[in-house]
């Protein structure tokens, strides 16, 4: 197989998985069930996803606390955008996953009585570039069949915030997120989600870590100041140490306890 035959072999099999939508179920054992789901957002610069560390292992560790856990797979850009940018076959950009996490949050809400839930403890959990997309289904819900798409809280761990400020974007985020409108300052405006925290929001729990070398830590920060200037109820933790990606546990950042706690509090 000549190299390019190979290279374009990769990129289809990377498109297809790109493309691939799903969601895995995580359920408590009956006498633990609390009555609220978690859809839980795994990270990955919106180009992939970190689906055991931000995914099954966090849906495992919701369902030990009686949460009905739903491990999103949503839409990313895929390996072939992350190769080939702008030469690459149309990938998935913004809307496709904030439209994945909203369909999903109805879905669970239409089968509550299966699940055992009450619709009004339905929330969402994201980590890095899956934080931005829990926020962001936070700012802009859609209602169909009378069902909204609006989580009745947020908890965004280490999370992307914005798209517009240049000293602490996440720039490999923003480009698979925006893909070849990246430049756009008014879709820029409309993904920076400190820019439009308002009153409407759900309670938002935010955790991230002063020494975070992927996403800088200043986009927690901005966050929080939106959400004091909005008056969102909120929590915000931040840890000297931890850096990013360490999902559900971390030793230097034992943020898992504190949101049981906060959310018994809600």
């Amino acid at each position: 197989m000549t190299r390019r035959l190979y290279l374009s072999a990769i990129a289809l099999a990377a498109c297809v998985c790109a493309a691939a939508q799903e969601v895995v179920t995580f359920l408590p054992e009956p006498g633990k069930a609390n009555g609220a789901a978690v859809v839980v957002c795994p990270g990955g610069s919106y180009y992939w996803l970190s689906k055991t560390v931000e995914g099954t292992e966090v849906g495992h560790a919701l369902a030990e606390e009686g949460f009905a856990a739903f491990v999103l797979y949503y839409r990313t850009a895929g390996v072939p955008y992350f190769l080939f940018k702008d030469l690459a076959f149309r990938q998935h950009h913004y809307p496709d996953a904030l439209d994945d996490l909203r369909r999903t949050i109805i879905s669970v809400r239409s089968r509550a009585e299966e699940y055992g839930i009450d619709t009004s403890r339905v929330g969402v959990m994201g980590f890095s570039a899956g934080g931005h997309l829990v926020l962001d289904c936070g700012e802009d819900p859609v209602v169909e069949h009378g069902i909204s798409s609006l989580p009745s809280f947020i908890v965004p761990v280490y999370p992307v915030v914005t798209m517009s400020d240049d000293a602490i974007v996440h720039s490999r985020s923003r480009r698979a997120l925006l893909g070849r409108r990246w430049k756009d300052p008014a879709l820029r405006d409309r993904l920076s989600m400190e820019r439009h925290a308002g009153p409407g929001m759900p309670p938002v729990f935010l955790v991230c870590c002063t020494d975070d070398p992927v996403v800088d830590w200043r986009n927690s920060l901005v966050m929080e100041e939106a959400l004091s200037a909005a008056g969102v109820p909120h929590e915000c933790h931040v840890f000297e140490k931890g850096g990013h990606g360490f999902g559900i546990s971390s030793g230097d950042a034992p943020w898992f306890p504190m949101f049981l706690e906060w959310f018994g509090r809600l």
